[in-house]
């Protein structure tokens, strides 16, 4: 497995902030306008089904052939036997 960067660990524990942000400027609106404090639990049943649509979407979808493995980079297993041991 490759090693990660200090740079690309500060970055993942960051990635979630713009979404995070996004969700409470919503959020915020939705308590502004007439919906009050149901306003912010129904943005967030909104975020969580949407969040969803992609996993139905691929089960729904299922398979139409059959699975196709495939492999990249093997190497052979099976070496050749040689007569390398010595009898005692």
């Amino acid at each position: 497995m490759r090693e990660t960067t200090a740079a690309q660990r500060a970055a993942m524990g960051v990635g979630w902030f713009p979404g995070i942000a996004a969700g409470s400027l919503v959020a915020g609106r939705a308590l502004d306008s007439s919906l009050g404090l149901t306003g912010p639990a129904l943005v967030g049943a909104v975020f969580a089904a949407l969040t969803l649509l992609p996993l139905i979407a691929l089960a729904l979808r299922g398979t139409t052939g059959p699975s196709r493995i495939v492999a990249h980079h093997t190497t052979d297993t099976h070496e050749p036997q040689t007569a390398t041991t010595s009898a005692h």
